[in-house]
């Protein structure tokens, strides 16, 4: 609790720290006072009477220290926080601690002061807070750190086995490795469509009890995706496994467009109406009841942690309800262009009383072994090893799958520190299969979905590449290279003929593309800002061509196509009335039956003498 009065913090210190504050404060020009009581009243008569010049006395970063306790509004000293917001504590040689009878100290030790007996925090007097709330200017509000442009290459640091001296000994490697940069916004649109498109086929299979997808689904959802998924293809894809094959299930089904039918998923009538319904729209309603899904703990995912769910661990657990709520808030207030570190997202958190509690007993997790791995060194407030992973594990596998964030990874083996990995305790290639994300991008789908703006416009790349654009419709990169933005939107559109050189716009990719929300106007723009000469007419009238037709085509309905023992079957029950006013003929003996009205045809064909084999 904060002392009421400075006098009062300093009867609770120590001889020989009030000696060090003394001395501080007068400089050693008189003969120090011999008795604490005596310290104790000297010190609280000088600082009380020159407090102003005592505090103009600080340097800069001293009294950025104590101008964050000044204005807390409980007077409360937070050194995580200060740390997350200025990158560095308060100062190695400034101490404040009930044991420490310390003959040393700082000018902040002047007005920084414990509490209550058996209180560890630091606080400002609340006599010497309101004396100086006067001419203390209030501290900066934290605002989350970012790049213009994203960093080429990353240094990963891995601790192999090396033989030295007759022995097996754990050293430091370090190798630099290219970043992989992945625009999501239209990735997430299309894969939405995929998604429901599998569903709707009936080949996606989830788990009865925890809803969780089949490999065999997760394989093929994978296939469907724009670009697979993030390590499709790599050396690491095995290791690491699905993440967002893994993730859209579950968010279709927490987004109540999808439900289990015995083993497999089926839409609901929300999920066909999705279908035709504009993607981003379907985007933000998933999210907004993601927030409060209890389909999956998402920290379930970090396999390494074990005894998250029984006993002790499982009763300790928080709601993962409040840890997305955190995230939320936090994401909504990235700059849309802004390159942030996944690091710099933790801090501005905690800069902002962001953070967020895994477990309330971190002691009741643990990592490979139960009693040598248990998870001492971590607390349930302080962010550690738990809100790390967990927040790479929330940004990589569901916002980045709903396309509000663009990613910048690497392979996650060496990618992020493990724990207790330089004493040889932990021994796996990396720690969760998330450590490989590094950096990411607010989309303009994620402002509109995060409510950040009001209306959904999705954006063009930036740079301007020089190419040429010909009537075959070829693009020809003549200058330097594109960027991983300009490749990005190139690769919804067309396709690489040539390796970073030469494109070909391609009538399926485009059609697919402004299927979720692409406008061809954005696409000539791309085009036209990049190209020196004016587009060719070829080129004018397929754009024109693809925005005409791309909406030739809108689903009606879904239906159920009954085969029959032979065609006069199908000529009796077509013969009825009531069965031709949702049926159709589609070929010598099969009937097609709109879904909504699949039960009144069986119920009429009961009636004309007609049974179903189900087998």
């Amino acid at each position: 609790m904060q002392p009421r009065t400075l006098l009062e913090a300093l009867e609770r210190s120590f001889t020989g720290k009030l000696r060090a504050i003394y001395d501080v404060l007068d400089g050693n020009n008189k003969p120090r006072p011999a008795r604490k009581d005596q310290l104790v009243s000297a010190i609280n008569r000088m600082l009380m009477n020159r407090v102003e010049a005592e505090w103009n006395s600080l340097t800069r970063h001293e009294k950025l220290v104590v101008q964050e306790a000044v204005h807390n509004p409980h007077g409360l000293f937070d050194v995580d926080k200060f740390t997350a917001v200025h990158g560095k504590g308060p100062g190695k040689r400034f101490t404040v601690s009930r044991y420490n009878n310390s003959n040393t100290a700082t000018k902040l030790n002047l007005f920084l002061h414990l509490g209550d007996w058996d209180d560890p925090q630091i606080w400002i007097p609340e006599d010497l807070q309101q004396s100086m709330k006067c001419f203390v200017p209030k501290p900066k509000e934290p605002e989350v750190r970012f790049l213009a442009e994203l960093p080429p290459t990353v240094d990963l640091v891995s601790y192999p086995h090396v033989y030295k001296s007759g022995k097996y000994v754990r050293e430091a490697t370090r190798s630099t490795v290219p970043i992989e940069w992945r625009n999501m916004e239209t990735t997430a649109k299309s894969g939405l469509l995929a998604m429901l498109s599998l569903i709707d086929e009936g080949k996606v299979s989830v788990s009865a009890s925890t809803k969780r997808p089949s490999q065999a689904s997760m394989k093929r959802i994978a296939g469907a995706l724009d670009g697979g998924d993030f390590y499709a293809s790599t050396e690491s894809e095995a290791e690491v496994g699905p993440i967002q094959a893994f993730a859209w299930p579950l968010l279709v089904q927490s987004g109540r467009l999808a439900k289990l039918n015995g083993s497999r998923l089926e839409l609901t009538t929300a999920g066909r109406k999705a279908l035709s319904a504009p993607p981003h729209e379907t985007l933000k309603m998933i999210w907004n009841r993601w927030l409060s899904t209890k389909v999956i703990d998402e920290f379930s995912r970090i396999e390494a942690i074990k005894g998250q769910t029984r006993g002790r661990g499982k009763s300790a657990m928080r709601a993962a309800e409040w840890r997305r709520g955190a995230i939320d808030e936090a994401l909504a207030q990235c700059p849309q262009r802004g390159v942030v570190s996944v690091d710099d997202l933790a801090r501005f958190m905690i800069a902002t009383n962001l953070g967020f509690e895994v477990t309330r007993s971190p002691s009741t997790l643990y990592v490979e072994d139960p009693h040598y791995g248990r998870l001492y060194g971590e607390t349930a407030t302080r962010w550690g090893v738990l809100q790390d992973r967990y927040l790479l594990c929330f940004l990589f596998e569901y916002v980045a799958t709903l396309g509000f964030i663009d990613v910048a990874f690497v392979p996650p083996d060496g990618a992020r520190k493990k724990p207790w990995e330089p004493t040889g305790y932990f021994d796996g290639s990396f720690f969760s299969r998330y450590d490989g994300l590094k950096f990411f991008r607010l989309t303009a789908l994620g402002a509109y979905c995060l409510d950040v703006v009001d209306e959904y416009k999705p954006e063009a790349p930036r740079n301007s590449t020089p190419v040429s654009v010909f009537p075959d419709l070829r693009v020809v990169v003549q200058d330097g290279r594109l960027d991983q933005e300009e490749r990005s939107f190139l690769r919804n559109c067309a396709d690489e003929e040539e390796l970073e050189s030469v494109w070909r716009l391609s009538t399926e990719k485009m059609l697919r593309a402004v299927e979720t929300g692409l406008d061809t106007r954005t696409v000539r723009e791309f085009l036209s800002a990049r190209d020196e000469q004016p587009l060719p007419e070829l080129v004018e009238g397929f754009l024109s061509r693809i925005q005409s037709r791309a909406r030739s085509i809108r689903r009606a309905g879904t239906g159920v196509l009954f085969e029959c023992d032979s065609e006069a079957t199908v000529e009796s029950l077509l013969s009825d009335s009531k069965i031709a006013k949702f049926s159709l003929r589609a070929g010598e003996n099969r009937i097609f039956v709109n879904t909504s009205s699949e039960q009144s045809f069986r119920k009429a064909a009961r009636k004309m003498g007609f049974g179903f084999d189900n087998g």
